[in-house]
């Protein structure tokens, strides 16, 4: 909450997940309220819904697809509409549990760690992405057949499909799988990508160069502080020697030069010599620590949002990626609830003054 005080239109949760929305109440549960949603759906594009089966849903999806022929209306719900589990509880831990994330995370360097759950709503995120995608399919194809779509999304499912090869290994093999900090978990212990500084932070190196050229790049990079003797061996040339995770000779005595290289230096120089190689080598960086990013601010990606009902300017992360034709804006402050009821049922809808007063003193909206 904004200065950790609690209140209803404090919330910095709600500022940054509502940014750029309207806000508009609705009783779904009454009569008059599912009749201005039905019109107000008429003239969407998408209806986005997260209600489960059979908790109270104030309408059916599949009715409301008959209704709009051209409307797509997105079901994204913990279990799906059909499935054994449409009816489970759910919480984020619970998605990236018995989806399989949380299984896969988790530290090989301290032994005995549990599962290491990812923070900060992941689980949502994750289904957020493949929601988006699968909208967007949806309207690209609805320009070819004129008909909107209901599309079934469970966020179980999209969590699945984030583990990759650990499922066929679980799966199929039976194989138990390996946390490893800061990289695949597998059936085969792989070498480490992450290294300590010489001012206590942490180098992920994410591989080596793919390309000869940003190889030797980054060898001269680490030899010009008189270090990485070994790295010049011609047999690491061929970008296959220098794979990692295949536990190969040639690659644990290039790594043992690396790790000696990165923790005799601080993390802003090695960082900034390896991008400039060619290497997609970074720092390991706390939330705060990102706010000072050069790069970040270099693509714009922290802008301040006006609050004006607080006369305060609050900075947001910005645009997660740049597109040249259809340049992504942030877009308004949060609403406060119900901010904008008059302007989309009187404005858009062409209810009266005292028809929307009727609707508010019979609480329909407010």
């Amino acid at each position: 909450f904004l200065h950790d005080q609690p209140g209803p239109e404090r919330s910095l949760y709600w500022w940054h997940y509502a940014a750029g929305k309207r806000s508009l109440t609705l009783d779904l549960h009454s009569a008059d309220g599912i009749e201005l949603f039905l019109q107000l759906a008429a003239d969407a594009d998408v209806v986005l819904e997260t209600c489960q089966p059979g908790r109270g849903r104030p309408f059916d999806p599949l009715a409301l697809s008959d209704y709009c022929p051209e409307l797509i209306v997105l079901s994204l719900t913990p279990f799906g509409q059909t499935g054994p589990w449409r009816d489970h509880a759910w919480s984020d831990a619970v998605g990236l549990a018995l989806g399989g994330p949380m299984g896969s995370c988790g530290y090989d360097n301290i032994p005995g760690t549990p599962p290491i759950r990812p923070t900060e709503h992941h689980a949502a995120h994750i289904s957020g992405y493949f929601a988006a995608t699968a909208a967007c399919t949806a309207l690209y194809e609805r320009q070819e057949s004129g008909l909107g779509q209901h599309i079934d999304i469970g966020m179980h499912e999209c969590m699945g499909f984030t583990i990759e090869s650990s499922a066929p290994w679980a799966l199929y093999e039976q194989h138990p799988l390996i946390r490893q900090a800061g990289r695949h978990a597998g059936p085969q212990p792989t070498e480490p990508w992450q290294y300590p500084t010489a001012d206590g932070r942490l180098i992920n190196i994410f591989g080596m160069p793919r390309s000869e050229a940003s190889w030797l790049a980054l060898v001269a990079f680490i030899q010009e502080h008189g270090m990485g003797r070994n790295l010049s061996d011609l047999e690491l040339l061929d970008g296959r020697k220098r794979q990692l995770g295949l536990q190969q000779p040639s690659v644990a005595v290039m790594l043992q030069d690396i790790a000696e290289f990165i923790a005799a230096h601080e993390a802003e120089e090695i960082y900034a010599g390896a991008q400039a190689a060619g290497a997609a080598w970074s720092i390991i960086r706390t939330p705060d620590e990102c706010l000072a990013d050069e790069h970040w601010h270099a693509r714009g990606f922290f802008v301040d949002v006006e609050h004006e009902e607080r006369d305060l300017a609050v900075t947001f992360p910005g645009a997660p990626y740049i597109l040249s034709e259809t340049p992504w804006t942030h877009g308004c402050r949060a609403p406060l609830l119900g901010e904008h009821t008059h302007e989309i049922l009187c404005g858009q809808l062409g209810l009266s003054d005292d028809e929307l007063g009727a609707l508010i003193a019979a609480g329909v909206t407010q």
